[in-house]
């Protein structure tokens, strides 16, 4: 890959020129922010030879690189998942027809990278359905079945049959605590909540529980598997929050309550660890006078602001990554859908655009926040399954990004890589 000069540190606005879409596994450096952008995706091309379902990354919360960012995972529209080289940009193998305790990986199974083993990685059954965990070996595509939660969790709720985090929730860092809802699958279509408990996959067993009536949007684990963060949307539910794993009070040793009330809305949002390693809750606040990113940190309930978004009367949507692990105290952020308040259904035109807009960047997680900016992302955003959702690995070297990269349609999406050198973040031009 070529050469990449130190990234743009601070918030000034950085002109953007337009540039052609990259082609296929050609490494080419982003004219404004200097980095190694590669398209390891040609989905063109798979609709020309009637592979009809486009290649994706799934989502912003879901770590797509296994931990020494030698692969990663794509899902296809028809919910099967690929595993590519993360050095050549080449597919290895679609997740079908493996051997074991389940024969594929399709759908909302929710995959997650063995936090140490780069050819390991567990998954969840689609949607949760038969309360499992199972681990796949990547070398001999089998599957065995590492957690069997469905006696202990039955002995709660008798008639669940769902465990899952609704696809957009993690385990902690190094794999041995899962934050997961129960439900009941209903024939009439129906999945009534349970409740949100915990579950240690190093000891085989149920660390505590809560009874819910309304489903959450999603559940996750906190890096540091110290926190369960239970997400609600307003309209259904009491926002976001975050438990101790025991779902006990008191919440920690500072605070004596039995939660922690992190955003009274359910947001596009990520956990990740600050440089003391400590679990934040990182955010927008579209409610804020000023639309504001923020962090909250699970331990001391402190709030910091980070930047705010509602910038000379325009705003925009996001996604947050605070898969970093390795890198405490960075999240990355993408962006897309900018407008302005004056005419929230039109194109922003270029003259217009403030300096979050259509790219991805890195955040410091500090009282005194940093801004390192990475990329253009060139997202004109038709659906949902185009939209960024730009994730990043667990050294901050690799992310990958969704974009139709200027075009008209939704057709036109590709997934592309963002390479940067292992200290980018520390020597800002």
């Amino acid at each position: 890959m070529p050469g990449v000069n130190p990234l743009v540190a601070g918030t000034a606005i950085t002109p953007i020129p337009d540039s052609p879409r990259p082609d296929y596994l050609v490494p080419t450096q982003d004219p404004a922010f200097r980095s190694c952008v590669v398209r390891v995706t040609d989905n063109q091309a798979r609709q020309q030879t009637e592979q009809t379902p486009n290649l994706r990354n799934d989502y912003s919360r879901r770590q797509a690189f296994n931990t020494d960012s030698s692969r990663f995972l794509l899902e296809d529209t028809a919910g099967f998942w690929h595993v590519f080289d993360a050095r050549t940009g080449q597919p290895l193998q679609v997740l079908d027809n493996l051997t074991g305790d389940a024969t594929r990986l399709a759908g909302d199974a929710e995959p997650f990278w063995h936090p140490t083993d780069p050819n390991r990685l567990y998954f969840l059954p689609t949607n949760g359905l038969g309360m499992q965990i199972f681990q796949l070996d990547l070398g001999t595509r089998t599957v065995t079945t590492v957690a069997d939660m469905g006696p202990q969790i039955r002995q709660v709720w008798p008639d669940a049959d769902m465990a899952y985090t609704k696809a957009e929730g993690s385990p902690s860092a190094d794999g041995r605590y899962w934050c997961l809802m129960a439900r009941h699958y209903d024939d009439a279509g129906s999945q009534p909540m349970r409740g949100v408990f915990t579950w240690d996959l190093q000891e085989s067993r149920l660390v505590g529980t809560l009874a819910m009536d309304s489903a959450p949007d999603h559940v996750s684990m906190s890096p540091s598997g110290r926190y369960c963060v239970v997400s609600h949307e307003k309209a259904s539910g009491p926002g976001t929050r975050a438990y101790n794993r025991t779902f006990s009070a008191p919440y920690n040793e500072q605070i004596t309550a039995g939660y922690l009330q992190l955003h009274e809305n359910s947001e596009h949002s990520d956990i990740a660890f600050n440089r003391q390693l400590q679990d934040v809750y990182v955010a927008i606040d579209y409610q804020s006078n000023t639309g504001d990113v923020f962090m909250h940190n699970l331990d001391t309930d402190r709030r910091t602001t980070l930047f705010p978004t509602y910038l000379d009367r325009t705003a925009f949507s996001i996604h947050v990554s605070g898969k970093a692990y390795a890198r405490p105290g960075w999240a990355l952020v993408t962006t897309y859908g900018e407008y302005h308040a004056d005419a929230m259904d039109s194109v922003l035109p270029p003259e217009q655009r403030q300096w979050p807009h259509r790219k991805m960047f890195a955040v410091s997680l500090d009282e005194q926040p940093q801004v390192r900016s990475i990329a253009a992302i060139h997202p004109n955003v038709y659906q949902y399954e185009d939209e960024p959702h730009g994730t990043v690995n667990r050294d901050f070297t690799r992310m990958l990004f969704n974009s139709t990269w200027d075009g008209g349609s939704v057709n036109d999406m590709e997934v592309f890589m963002v390479a940067v050198p292992c200290d980018a973040l520390d020597q800002p031009s």
